[in-house]
């Protein structure tokens, strides 16, 4: 049975577009960005602050000793080509009026290409969208799938990330590694209603994924270590 899944029309998605869209309009030392899909707009979570993009802005600023602006440009639905095609030009489009570069960018895709997308197409678009990312990127591999072919396919894909990540130079969230340890039954929990995206408890899963990476970044930043915004 395919999992039951919202529509961007539908009003909850839309009202999470415009709860982001106005946090981009709070001011913050620090420019974080995410990009991605639905998973990075916290679908399945009521909260904002309990998506892993929000426990990673929170993260950030609390070990950089900095206030954080958040601007998500991540879309439902989106595929790689999305990022590719759309989302990395909108980065440079925040990054010019914000007159600097983003402090951090986040990035989760691939999840909407598994067992959908060629895997030649979706293979060269990761690339191609690694090739294009600021320095102080972190990038997630694709969520476990638990079993079936998309879950062959999401290895396949997470892999593809991981090589073109590393080649960057770039940071890497292993997300299938922390997502794969709560197969099965027990991960009930970790999923909304939906069955699908994550839960409030599942973002936290996601969150361990960026950790390390984001926790690293931010005292980077730290002002008593020359950190600057």
């Amino acid at each position: 049975m395919r999992p039951v899944t919202w529509s961007p029309r539908t009003p909850f998605v839309r009202r999470r577009v415009a709860e982001w869209r106005r946090r981009a309009d709070e001011s913050g030392d620090l420019l974080y960005v995410a990009l991605g899909d639905s998973a990075a707009l916290g679908v399945g979570t009521r909260d904002l602050d309990a998506s892993y993009v929000g426990l990673a802005a929170h993260r950030l600023q609390r070990l950089s000793f900095r206030t954080v602006r958040v601007v998500n440009l991540a879309r439902y639905g989106a595929r790689a080509d999305d990022v590719l095609d759309r989302q990395l030009d909108l980065l440079v489009e925040v990054e010019r009026e914000a007159g600097r570069p983003a402090d951090m960018v986040t990035l989760d895709i691939g999840g909407n290409d598994a067992g959908r997308t060629p895997a030649d197409d979706v293979d060269a678009r990761v690339r191609a969208i690694v090739g294009r990312l600021p320095p102080h990127t972190i990038v997630a591999d694709l969520p476990c799938f638990h079993f079936g072919e998309r879950e062959w396919d999401a290895r396949r894909i997470s892999q593809t990330i991981a090589d073109a990540v590393h080649t960057a130079g770039l940071a890497f969230a292993p997300l299938h590694r922390v997502t794969e340890y709560r197969r099965g039954w027990g991960s009930f929990p970790d999923f909304s209603w939906d069955q699908f995206h994550p839960s409030r408890l599942g973002y936290r899963v996601w969150d361990s994924a960026y950790a390390g990476a984001v926790a690293r970044r931010a005292r980077a930043l730290r002002p008593d270590v020359g950190g600057h915004a």
